[in-house]
């Protein structure tokens, strides 16, 4: 009895479950082997009839959305873009230059024939009144030069000077005793006025020239001839005074002083002439060639403002009073 109960429980939930939702058993059962041609028939008529009932709600459905909405935009926090700035190089300071410190010129070397012992005894006199220079050197000897080496041969005796010395400037005056006729390096004689003569004794000058620009010496102040009031070095100095000239300009060390309108006047001799403080007197003895007291003062004066505008002489500091 109760087996009979539970069975028809069984059946009846089977049958309320497959009508509920008959249309979905047919269709399922429909696609077994145990469906017979009228189950199938029936499962295909209930698809149709439930494809035509749903069709109108889903396009009244369809009808309701809106296509041409767009999705609302999600806000996202907007960053300010923070420019890159490179990072900063270490300044570094500036080095401060130091200037170069000049080694000061000490020691002065006057060097020529008879002539240079007057001009010399006044520079040392100007340099050591004016400047404080005590440390000086004058060499000289009567009728020599650049001429006559085979009476004196200043070339070796100026490579002795600067050896012991060491002399820092030289001062160098020739010319008066070479005004002669000249045998030349190859042992050619060459008379004076000549073409021959000038080349030789440029080659006499260039060749004192070149032993000092590959010396020691710092600086050469090469000194010309002055105006004459004798004819025949008037007519010769001029030209030898071209020669020193032409030496020096290739030469880094040698600067040539042109002494020849310092005694002129009006393109003549004038043989009384005034000094820096406005005192007159002779310049030259009665050869034409050698100088007075007073024209070596001259001449000498001349000289020392070269150097002092060169920077080779200073004139000393004066020593500041305590208060």
């Amino acid at each position: 009895m109760r087996d009979r109960e539970f069975l028809l429980i069984v059946t009846s939930v089977i049958l309320t479950l497959i009508f509920s939702n008959l249309s979905s058993f047919l269709k399922s059962f429909s696609s077994t082997p145990f469906a017979t041609p009228e189950i199938k028939q029936a499962a295909r008529q209930l698809e149709n009839q439930s494809s035509r009932k749903s069709e109108p709600d889903f396009w009244s459905k369809i009808k309701d959305i809106d296509f041409d909405r767009t999705p609302p935009k999600t806000e996202t926090a907007k960053t300010a873009k923070t420019p890159i700035v490179p990072p900063k190089k270490p300044t570094k300071k500036p080095v401060a230059v130091k200037p170069k410190l000049t080694r000061p010129y000490r020691r002065f070397l006057f060097v020529g024939d008879s002539v240079m012992f007057d001009l010399g005894i006044q520079l040392q006199y100007t340099m050591k009144q004016k400047y404080n220079i005590a440390d000086t050197k004058l060499e000289y000897k009567v009728s020599s030069g650049l001429n006559r080496i085979d009476y004196y041969d200043w070339y070796a005796r100026t490579k002795e000077i600067i050896k012991d010395y060491q002399p820092d400037v030289v001062v160098i005056l020739f010319g008066g005793n070479d005004t002669q006729d000249i045998t030349d390096f190859q042992g050619k004689y060459r008379a004076i006025a000549t073409k021959e003569w000038q080349k030789a004794y440029q080659e006499r000058v260039d060749k004192y020239a070149k032993l000092l620009d590959s010396s020691s010496v710092r600086k050469v102040y090469w000194i010309g001839q002055s105006f004459s009031n004798k004819f025949w070095y008037a007519k010769y100095f001029p030209v030898m005074n071209e020669i020193y000239e032409n030496a020096s300009k290739s030469s880094a060390k040698i600067e040539f002083i042109s002494t020849w309108d310092t005694f002129s006047e009006a393109g003549k001799f004038a043989p009384v002439v005034a000094d820096k403080s406005g005192k007159r007197g002779y310049v030259k003895v009665n050869d034409g060639v050698h100088f007075t007291s007073h024209g070596a003062k001259i001449i000498g004066d001349l000289i020392a403002d070269k150097m002092a505008a060169d920077k080779i002489l200073k004139s000393p500091k004066s020593p500041q009073k305590k208060p």
